[in-house]
């Protein structure tokens, strides 16, 4: 912005300079050479009351020898007789102009002769680059040289304006685009996105200002959804423990209002009082689980286990208590040797929670169950499938929510708490992995559980 208009100005004021010599035909080496034309005519009238002619010859040599540069000659003649120097460069009209008695000036377009008496002698100025322009004229050019500084400045000042204006625009417009996606956020609207094409300093900014857009909105849908869950976790802790409490409250009324009569009956009473009891540890135990594990104080005892050996040894430990319960277990095993980081008891414990919800909805007597491993890039995969009914896709992604249960109404606090799968998520999350659900392409549902594979040497 400051050295662009100088190099313009300055190819401006060159041009105009030229244009302007070209018109006047000026040439300024005459005109300094006019200059020094007149002051030699001043200096000869010193050299009036020199009589001797060795004097007067020395200082025709010192003047000579100070203006030899500018095309200035000063001669000593006699008459019409040239004495000193021995050669000069006047033109012979000087012979005609030294015949009369009269000094005089003769000025040409480019030539000038001046005579100056001294004594018994005649000193003759001549000059061969000579201009008409008088020495007072310079004035002239001496305003004309400030009014071209003036354009000068004025022309300074405009390319800057034009640069300023262009250079501002290009900052203004994308601030303005900016703080019109800040508007908008701020009113709410956390699906705009700036649209910038220009690829300059400014379309990083609105890139990282499109991501913050974007984690503002997932946050914002991530604390709806805590809100979410957080009322379904109340609501679903009030009817888990109403529940059994309300069964207890009635058969320990029962038995104060003497109607369980005989022992058998008192027997049942207290059977299932005690039931309902245990129903309301598990609950405040996997409550007590689930807050120790979203807030990260719950233990873990991480080793590094062959997952292969720790899944044929559980599917080897509960395929007879499951098939009692109608829950028919396979493994299918892999040939290669695959270790990960986890804490042995409560993967167990995952897999656990996967298998009763497959025994819990099961709508046919018998329902068959699948574990299989493999690796996938630098990640085991393991698949829990039945061949059950399935989960409505509308379900899929709430199954590992809090208090989250097929049973939509809660009518049966015995089939589950609705934590278990919630648990199991955060346990699989605390070693590094990740859980989901689908539904199987041959129905029934399929529990996906993806841990970080440990790279062995071999």
């Amino acid at each position: 912005m400051i050295i662009i208009p100088i190099i313009l100005t300055a190819i401006t004021f060159s041009c105009l300079v030229l244009v302007v010599i070209g018109v006047t035909r000026m040439d300024v080496r005459n005109i300094r050479n006019s200059d020094c034309f007149y002051n030699l005519m001043q200096e000869t009238e010193e050299l009036v009351n020199i009589d001797n002619l060795q004097d007067l010859m020395e200082e025709v040599d010192k003047l000579n020898s100070a203006y030899k540069n500018n095309g200035i000659d000063i001669a000593i003649y006699e008459n019409d007789i040239l004495i000193y120097p021995e050669s000069n460069a006047v033109i012979d009209i000087t012979k005609v102009l030294l015949s009369g008695d009269v000094e005089y000036l003769l000025i040409d377009d480019n030539y000038a002769v001046y005579n100056r008496y001294v004594g018994d002698y005649t000193l003759l100025l001549t000059s061969t680059n000579y201009s008409l322009y008088p020495k007072s004229s310079l004035n002239q050019y001496f305003y004309m040289g400030i009014f071209f500084f003036l354009f000068m400045i004025v022309i300074i000042l405009i390319i800057n304006r034009i640069l300023t204006q262009s250079v501002t625009k290009k900052i203004t417009t994308p601030i303005e685009i900016l703080v019109s996606g800040v508007h908008e956020l701020r009113d709410g609207n956390l699906n705009f996105r700036i649209q910038y094409d220009n690829n300059d300093e400014f379309k990083q900014v609105c890139h990282d200002f499109n991501e913050m857009a974007q984690h503002l909105s997932d946050m914002v849908i991530a604390k709806q959804k805590d809100e979410e869950n957080r009322k379904e976790l109340i609501a679903g802790i009030s009817h888990d423990l109403r529940t059994p409490l309300t069964s207890i409250k009635a058969y320990l009324e029962g038995i104060e209002k003497g109607v369980a009569t005989t022992p058998q009956i008192q027997k049942r009473y207290f059977e299932t009082i005690k039931g309902k009891t245990e129903d309301l540890e598990h609950i405040i135990d996997q409550l007590f689980m689930f807050s120790k594990l979203d807030i990260g104080e719950f233990p873990l005892r991480l080793e590094e286990v062959e997952i292969g050996k720790v899944l044929s040894d559980f599917c080897q430990q509960v395929t007879n208590e499951y098939k009692e319960r109608g829950l028919f277990l396979s493994f299918r095993n892999s040939d290669v040797q695959l270790f990960s980081n986890i804490d042995i008891g409560q993967f167990r414990s995952v897999l656990s929670n996967i298998l009763e919800n497959s025994v819990k909805y099961k709508i046919n007597d018998d329902v068959k169950s699948e574990v299989a491993y493999y690796q996938s890039d630098s990640n085991i995969e393991i698949t829990i499938t039945d061949n059950g009914t399935g989960v409505p896709e509308e379900n899929i992604d709430k199954l590992f929510d809090v208090f989250y249960r097929g049973d939509v109404s809660r009518k049966d606090p015995s089939s589950g708490s609705g934590l278990g799968l919630a648990i199991s998520r955060k346990i699989i999350e605390r070693i590094g992995g990740t859980i989901a659900a689908k539904n199987a392409e041959s129905g029934g549902l399929t529990i996906m559980i993806t841990l970080p594979m440990l790279h062995r040497e071999v």
